[in-house]
């Protein structure tokens, strides 16, 4: 709907949110953050905010980096997802 500034809010809070259920439960919860942080920089990007950006993407592939090590056939996809 072009709402991008709208929703930044909620997709900072999500992140906010898997940070602490990632730190009780991380390998329940670790996928999800890094899905949350890579949804949050694309849409830093989206509104020109790429230096923003850039931490929360770095972070989500670095997670997903050890979630492949662990589990290739699971979260290499995910890997390159992040890394593209």
């Amino acid at each position: 709907m072009g709402r991008r500034e709208e929703a930044l809010e909620p997709s900072q809070e999500a992140v906010t949110i898997y940070q602490r259920l990632a730190e009780a439960n991380p390998g329940a919860y670790l996928p999800d953050l890094a899905m949350s942080l890579n949804n949050l920089g694309a849409m830093l990007s989206e509104l020109g905010r790429r230096d923003e950006a850039l931490e929360p993407s770095q972070e989500a592939v670095t997670i997903r980096r050890r979630l492949a090590e662990a589990n290739p056939g699971a979260y290499l996809p995910n890997l390159a997802m992040s890394l593209n």
